[in-house]
């Protein structure tokens, strides 16, 4: 049995036969607002009882083999930028806060790289490119441009990147991240994020 197999098997027993949305963005390591579409789209089956709460019954089948074709075809998956720009936290892209970066001092580049940690929580030690395209925004074709540059330190395996977690966290607070002119709007949003709680404690 691969490895792949095993993991989906073992979700097969983690979690019960049908989901919540919440148990459903947790399990495929995306966004509430990334599952939103996914359902509302029909691209991962479910069952919409109109209720505020629990509204939505996914099978955990259908959710395996989301996440199995999401490999093969990650395009497919894709909410377009204006299913993003709608929902409460979206921010202006053409904002970079490289001078605010550049102002952090040690301390604050330190509570920097907790925040990130902090934010990256529902991700395993290990992501996927697909994974990384989802908490950071960027194209994939960027994400496999920087791990072949080794600006971001990944492991490649049978052709494919895996990129440890705490390698995603050291180049969100490199400086070559500081440095991007056209950030995406969720690296944006990190950005903001961690400025707001900074300057509320100061």
């Amino acid at each position: 049995m691969t490895e792949s197999a095993k993991y989906y098997k073992a979700l097969r027993k983690e979690y019960p036969e049908t989901i919540s949305k919440d148990q459903f963005y947790r399990m495929a390591h995306i966004s509430k607002a990334t599952a939103l579409h996914l359902l509302q789209s029909g691209l991962v089956p479910c069952k919409d009882t109109g209720k505020k709460t629990r509204r939505y019954k996914i099978r955990t089948d259908d959710v395996i083999c989301y996440m199995i074709d999401r490999e093969i075809h990650p395009e497919i998956y894709r909410a377009p930028d204006q299913w993003y720009q709608h929902r409460s936290g979206h921010y202006n892209s053409r904002i970079t806060y490289r001078k605010e970066l550049m102002n952090l001092s040690d301390d604050e580049k330190a509570a920097f790289r907790e925040y990130i940690e902090d934010e990256l929580w529902q991700y395993g030690d290990l992501l996927t490119i697909v994974e990384a395209v989802e908490a950071i925004g960027y194209c994939d074709t960027s994400l496999h441009r920087w791990c072949n540059t080794k600006k971001l330190r990944a492991f490649s395996i049978s052709g494919k990147f895996l990129i440890p977690k705490i390698s995603l966290t050291d180049f969100l607070v490199s400086q070559h991240s500081f440095d991007i002119i056209r950030k995406s709007w969720k690296h944006t949003l990190l950005i903001k994020g961690f400025l707001d709680t900074l300057n509320t404690t100061k």
